[in-house]
């Protein structure tokens, strides 16, 4: 008797198994979802929203929630140089929470809030960095003020610190100071002691001032070359003419660095000053621009907000070059 029943059971299970219905396919799309992500896609110039695997971090890398990324002029750059056909996701600098470790004996876990520069492409939701491309996020920073430090920060720092090396009582010149990257000069150099002139439109006076520019000049009228003489140290932002145009007021011994391409070296040995250019943000000294952040002698102003939805008006508006601070888009919450 109880043989027959256990069969009688087995039947009925068998029976029910087979007559189960089939996943609905809302449901079998939403488990799909849960692997993927948002992210910006850019195929021959074409700007749009796709949805991608989220990707999972290897050993030495960390994978971050995205909260914000900033908007660099690399980015459109990139999208620019891109052969046919080629399929790229823009943007390398971000603030988030980071989501997961591949090591968890390594230096970062999962919680804690940071900026990071992301190799791959930032403007997602979920991005990998290497865990030496990541910073502790600035404690007083919103997520938006701390995803526009990673990049021009990191420029600014190898710009005034690593390559000119500025000193206390040193004149500095800042071309495009009211930029990502001449902003945070600004800010660097003036903690470091120095006395900083900045080139800019006469609607960013405010904010150099108040960024510690001590001279800010017009550049729609009037010639730098003509007001500023014998500084030890210039910074260019803007573009190669300006950098001929600076050989002339580096005083003898001092230095010329430059963002947007290397100098004429035959000229600056003429000029008896020495010439150089920054090389590319890696996040290898994030964490000294998160520090200064930390101590309040670095801030993030940011010009416009855009969801990750408009990005293409966001890259647009990075390339025509009138932003005075950083463009933002805002990716979670």
């Amino acid at each position: 008797m109880r043989y027959l029943l256990v069969r009688y059971l087995i039947v009925l299970c068998l029976a029910a198994t087979v007559a189960f219905p089939p996943v609905p396919a809302a449901f079998a799309a939403t488990v799909a979802a849960a692997g993927s992500m948002r992210a910006v896609v850019v195929v021959d110039g074409h700007v749009q929203i796709q949805s991608v695997p989220k990707p999972q971090p290897r050993p030495g890398e960390v994978r971050i929630k995205v909260r914000a990324v900033s908007v660099n002029p690399v980015d459109w750059k990139k999208i620019a140089s891109a052969a046919p056909g080629a399929r790229l996701i823009p943007g390398r600098d971000l603030a988030g929470v980071i989501d997961a470790v591949a090591d968890p004996g390594g230096p970062w876990k999962v919680g804690q809030a940071v900026i990071a520069v992301a190799p791959t492409g930032s403007y997602v939701e979920y991005a990998i960095s290497p865990v030496n491309a990541v910073a502790a996020k600035p404690p007083q920073m919103s997520f938006e003020e701390a995803a526009g430090l990673p990049i021009v920060g990191e420029t600014a720092w190898r710009a005034m610190v690593t390559v000119a090396n500025v000193q206390a009582g040193q004149r500095v010149l800042i071309h495009g100071g009211a930029g990502g990257v001449g902003s945070a000069a600004v800010q660097i150099a003036k903690a470091r002691g120095a006395y900083v002139i900045a080139t800019a439109s006469p609607s960013h006076n405010e904010l150099l001032h108040s960024l510690g520019a001590d001279q800010v000049l017009d550049y729609n009228s009037v010639r730098f070359e003509d007001k500023v003489k014998n500084v030890d140290v210039v910074l260019n932002t803007v573009d190669a003419a300006t950098t001929v145009r600076s050989l002339g007021v580096v005083k003898r011994g001092g230095i010329l660095v430059s963002v947007v391409g290397p100098p004429p070296q035959e000229q600056c040995a003429a000029a008896g000053i020495r010439c150089a250019i920054t090389g590319s943000a890696t996040g290898a000294m994030l964490k000294y621009v998160s520090a200064l952040a930390a101590r309040g002698k670095l801030h993030i102003h940011i010009d416009k907000r855009w969801p990750l939805e408009d990005a293409a008006q966001a890259l647009e508006l990075n390339r025509q070059g009138h932003t005075g601070g950083k463009i933002i888009l805002e990716v979670s919450h």
